[in-house]
């Protein structure tokens, strides 16, 4: 049994390191964009007698910094560890995803559409949380990949049938290829992966573990078909899932 745990403990570990990892090149997708730009339009701007045409390109150029300075602020909250867990809104955790990944969105033209209907804050530990939701969001846009399509996210207040908790309801969902019954089985097994020596397997099985330990579910329901397929996936947290 010790021997077990200490097994899954250090397959946590590796998992963190590799999302890090993922999350490392998908920062740096982000910031080399605007870091281009800002390069170009100083160059235009300092070879310009016209100075009106020269405020214009700095002003362009001020825009872009604001966004590397959102995207490094984001990155550094978002393996942050927290020693407890605290109040944090929806939005806020989501958030800290999509601006990660615009770039990303955009090469897979993959259209994003939001509908937030919860504004009252969840007690979690953010960077576990966070880690759910870049897992989701990833596999989402992954599912996608070569074809495009549309990732909706959605949250609202909800109850929990099973304990009558209140709590918040994130909802995942994309027009992917969809995943087949039988695959539907295995997705939150350690190891079990359907992309190759590109996946870990160990994703979709630590996102439940945290949301387990949050006292959430995540639930997922899937569709394959011509003009019907797609996966969505639920994300239940209580507003106590953890004591601050």
């Amino acid at each position: 049994m010790t021997s077990r745990v200490e097994f899954e403990a250090a397959l946590r570990e590796s998992e963190k390191l590799a999302a890090v990892g993922r999350l490392a090149s998908s920062i740096a997708h982000e910031i080399n964009n605007p870091l281009s730009s800002v390069m170009n339009l100083l160059y235009i701007a300092q070879n310009s007698e016209n100075l009106a045409e020269i405020k214009e390109h700095l002003a362009v150029a001020d825009k872009e910094m604001q966004r590397v300075k959102l995207i490094a602020s984001q990155s550094l909250r978002f393996y942050k560890q927290s020693t407890k867990p605290n109040a944090v809104k929806c939005s806020e955790l989501i958030n800290s995803v999509l601006d990660i990944h615009k770039s990303r969105f955009l090469n897979a033209q993959v259209m994003v559409e939001r509908r937030e209907r919860s504004a009252q804050s969840i007690v979690c530990m953010e960077s576990e949380i966070r880690q759910v939701l870049n897992n989701l969001i990833s596999n989402a846009v992954d599912a996608m990949h070569g074809k495009g399509g549309r990732l909706l996210i959605r949250s609202r207040e909800a109850t929990d049938w099973r304990t009558g908790a209140r709590g918040v309801m994130m909802t995942i969902a994309d027009s992917g290829t969809g995943i087949s019954p039988d695959i539907i089985k295995h997705i939150y097994q350690a190891f079990f992966t359907t992309k190759g020596i590109g996946g870990t397997g160990l994703g979709l099985w630590i996102s439940s573990e945290i949301v387990e330990r949050h006292h959430g579910r995540l639930l997922v329901r899937s569709r394959q078909g011509n003009g019907q397929a797609g996966t969505v996936f639920e994300l239940f947290l209580p507003f106590q899932g953890l004591s601050s």
